[in-house]
This record gives structure tokens, C-alpha cells and sequence, in this order.
């Protein structure tokens, strides 16, 4: 049985490198001369999209693409010189890359399937090696063109006018690159070349003019896409400034009362507030107004929200120290201001002889003493004008402590997506404002925490 052997290792007293380079004649390197000037110009263009992906590691498409170009690059050094197995062999590979790179540079979804034409570009790719296999060549391009076209007409068809600019730009390549075909011009009779002062210029020449026109597009999207993140972390950085300064630096000292505050604030600027401020009770005695809420959304809007809130709470606690008539207040606030959102807040006012007056607008109920308190819930502010607050009354013995959380502990998730959950909050209910909030960030933070505690001196 005899086993057939690569070109390569036929002509076993031929130098390696000329069986991989045959020599080329004076007169076809000048004809082709073009074909190294385009190589040339798609090196420092691979080199210029790899570049950008340094830059943006988001942004794959610059990676694909600058490999495709790379390679692309190579096959033409190798056929300008001659290595036609090196050069079918490379131009099998570049056929499924280019695929790749089209689909990943079109945003195109789902787009696995083409995957199914590698065994055929991998075939060749070793194929072409083998001089009784030398007819295959063609296969790569012709069975890429099928997957190409199809991936064209999805780019052509989605919504973003960038992906459509670049899937025009491959539709003209895939027509131009039926010309490169021997099928083709076996068909038509035509050349893959145009002579131009004694020089070749070869159709192939598009792959650069498609490669300066998806790196303008592509750097086009980069830059709306930065000017984009930069506008939202002007936008956080400032949100994150209007909530510091809303968020109590210091608890007032309040005497009779043992006060503790934690905030956590996760990621994105969130809409937890609170605020606690000393109030006068019956007699001319002290007591405490404490106030607690999540807004909903994130960024700018929600600090805004915040800050509408709290300054309504300043103005109001010089007037009322009712928990159900400040809510009422603030609900009517929002339903003035608010754009569709809304906001869950609670208010508990202590006084010095233990009572404690809560008033809550669909926030989570305080702990006492481990157990959730029954409270009478209202809406949350800003969805119904007339809404009305009911007050609950308990008493707050000596020592005895009351904590007020916001949503960011009892969804907290751990790895393996199980929530922190209401019954770990009520088990931790009765420690430190600061370990209540740590536990919940080590189990896994998903949200802003905060955390307030009211307790009487011993």
C-alpha cells in the first residue's frame, strides 16, 4: 500500500525552502508588485484594529477583524513569493475567520451554526498539501460565501445603522470576492486582475477598502461609546456627591438614646437615604425622629429624588413631629415632582418615655427584639394622592433596641443565588447596626445596605 506524501517532501534533493518559495520570474514579482503593496497596507491595518482592541478589550470586533486582516496580510506575502501550498493552506483558514469576523462585526446573534463549515476549511487547509488534492482549493471560499451571505442579510436587517453601514460594506467584498474565484472566471472568462502600467492589480484589492471603511465605522461607534461612559461617570460621580452630602456624616448625640447608622453603598448611585434628627417632646424632653427609604432607580434621578426627600424632612420636622403627617407631606411632594417613580420610607419617632410612633410608606418593618413589628403599611410615596398613613404605637423598654434596614440586607445573594432573606435579618436584628450590615455584605451585596439602630441608655 503506498501512502501519498506532501509536495514538499517529494523532491527530497531540493533545498526545503525553495520546494516551499519555487522560484518566481523577475517580470511576475514586477506584474504583481500590487499584491505586496496591499499585504503591506493590511499589516499596519491589523495592526491598527489590533491596537483599538488593546485600547477597548469590549469591543471584540477589533480583535476579529484585526486577526482576519493579519491573516489575510500573510496569505498574500506567501503568494506574492510563491508559496502556493503555504498560500491555499492560509487561504482555507482565512475563509472561516472571515466569517467570524463579519458575524462578530455585525452584531449578529446566534450565529454558532456557522461553526459547521470549519471541518471544511480545516480539510483543505491540510488538503492542499497533497498534489492529488490540489483540486479542493476553491472549496473553502465557495462554501464560506453560503454562511457569509446569510450572516449579510441579518446585518442588513437590524436596527442599528452602524451594523447595517457594515454589513453593506461585506455585501460589495462578497461580490467582489466571487471574482477571485477559478470557478468564476472559468464561468465568465474573465480575470481576477486588471493591468494598470504593466502591473496586476488584482480584485483583492478590496479587502483594504474594506478594512479603512469598518475601521471608520468601528471607530466611529468607539468614540459615541466612550463619550457615552463618560457622560454616565460625570453623571454617578455627581449623583455620588449629591447623596454623600445628604447621607449623615455624624449621628447627633441625642441624650438617652444610643444611635447607630451604617451605610454601604454598592456600585451604581442608589436611592437609600435616611436621617435622624432630635426632636421635642411633651414636657420640653428630647426625643428622636428617625427616617429611612429607598427610591427606585439608580444614577442622577434617583439622587435627586433623594435629595427633594430629605430637604422636604428638614422643613417639615421644624413643624410636625407626627410620623403619619410627614409622610403624608412627602408623598404629596413626590406626587408633584416625581417622573413615575416612587419611594418606600418609614418613620419612627421615640420619645423619652419609651413610646415609639411609626408611620410606614410600603417600607420593610422594623425589629424588635428579633421579631418584625406589626405596622398598618401605606403606599409607597408618589402613586396615590390620597393616600393616608396610619400610626402604630409600641413601647421601647430600657436597653432594648429597634432596627430600621432597607432592602439592600434581605437581598443580599451568595454565590449559589439564595437570599440573606428575612429570617436571617430578624436572627441578626439584635446586634450592631455594623455587624448586622457587614454580615449582609459578606454574604453577598447586591445593593446598597443600610442599617439604623434605636435604643434606649441602660
Amino acid at each position: 500500500m503506498t501512502v501519498a506524501l506532501p509536495a514538499v517532501l517529494l523532491a527530497g534533493n531540493v533545498p526545503l525552502m525553495q520546494q516551499l518559495f519555487p522560484p518566481v520570474p523577475l517580470i511576475e514579482q514586477v506584474q504583481n508588485m500590487p499584491l505586496l503593496m496591499t499585504a503591506v497596507l493590511l499589516y499596519c491595518l491589523a495592526a491598527a484594529y489590533l491596537a483599538l482592541w488593546r485600547a477597548a478589550p469590549d469591543f471584540r470586533a477589533f480583535r476579529n477583524l484585526g486577526i482576519f486582516f493579519a491573516m489575510v496580510a500573510v496569505t498574500q506575502t506567501f503568494q506574492y513569493f510563491g508559496g502556493k501550498a503555504i498560500y491555499g493552506s492560509l487561504r482555507a483558514l482565512v475563509s472561516g475567520m472571515l466569517v467570524a469576523a463579519a458575524g462578530e462585526a455585525m452584531r449578529v446573534p446566534r450565529r454558532r451554526w456557522t461553526w459547521l463549515f470549519w471541518p471544511i476549511y480545516l480539510f483543505v487547509s491540510i488538503a492542499v498539501w497533497f498534489p492529488r488534492w490540489t483540486f479542493v482549493t476553491e472549496w473553502p471560499v465557495l462554501a464560506s460565501e453560503v454562511p457569509l451571505a446569510i450572516l449579510i442579510v441579518q446585518g442588513l436587517r437590524r436596527k442599528s445603522a452602524r451594523d447595517r453601514l457594515i454589513a453593506a460594506a461585506f455585501l460589495f467584498y462578497w461580490f467582489v470576492r466571487l471574482t477571485l474565484s477559478n470557478s468564476f472566471q472559468r464561468l465568465t472568462g474573465m480575470n481576477n486582475y486588471t493591468s494598470v502600467g504593466g502591473w496586476r492589480w488584482q480584485y483583492s484589492i478590496s479587502i483594504p477598502l474594506l478594512a479603512i471603511v469598518t475601521l471608520a465605522i468601528l471607530a466611529r461607534d468607539l468614540l459615541r461609546d466612550r463619550r457615552e461612559k463618560e457622560r454616565m461617570a460625570a453623571e454617578l460621580e455627581a449623583g455620588r456627591a449629591v447623596q454623600q452630602v445628604l447621607i449623615p456624616e455624624e449621628i447627633p448625640t441625642i441624650p438617652g438614646f444610643n444611635i447607630q447608622s451604617v451605610y454601604k453603598p454598592f456600585g451604581e448611585v442608589g436611592g437609600d437615604f435616611f436621617q435622624v434628627l432630635p426632636v421635642k417632646s411633651g414636657g420640653g424632653a428630647g426625643g428622636v425622629l428617625a427616617i429611612i427609604g429607598d427610591v427606585s432607580g439608580k444614577g442622577m434621578p434617583a439622587a435627586m429624588t433623594v435629595s427633594l426627600l430629605v430637604g422636604t424632612v428638614r422643613t417639615l420636622a421644624h413643624y410636625t413631629q407626627s410620623p403619619g403627617e410627614i409622610l403624608t407631606a412627602m408623598n404629596q411632594r413626590m406626587m408633584a415632582r416625581s417622573s413615575g417613580g416612587f419611594t418606600t420610607c418609614l418613620v419612627l419617632r421615640a420619645d423619652p418615655n419609651g413610646t415609639l410612633t411609626i408611620a410606614n410608606a410600603g417600607h420593610l418593618a422594623p425589629y424588635l427584639d428579633g421579631k418584625e413589628l406589626p405596622l398598618e403599611n401605606g403606599a409607597p410615596l408618589g402613586l396615590d394622592p390620597k393616600a393616608a398613613y396610619a400610626e402604630s404605637t409600641f413601647k421601647l423598654g430600657r436597653s432594648r433596641q429597634v432596627t430600621l434596614l432597607t432592602d439592600g440586607v434581605v437581598e443580599a445573594r451568595n454565590p449559589d443565588k439564595e437570599l440573606f432573606g428575612f429570617e436571617r435579618a430578624a436572627a441578626v436584628s439584635t446586634d450592631s447596626a455594623e455587624s448586622i450590615a457587614r454580615a449582609a455584605q459578606h454574604f453577598g451585596q447586591e445593593d446598597d445596605i443600610t442599617v439604623l439602630t434605636v435604643a434606649f441608655a441602660s
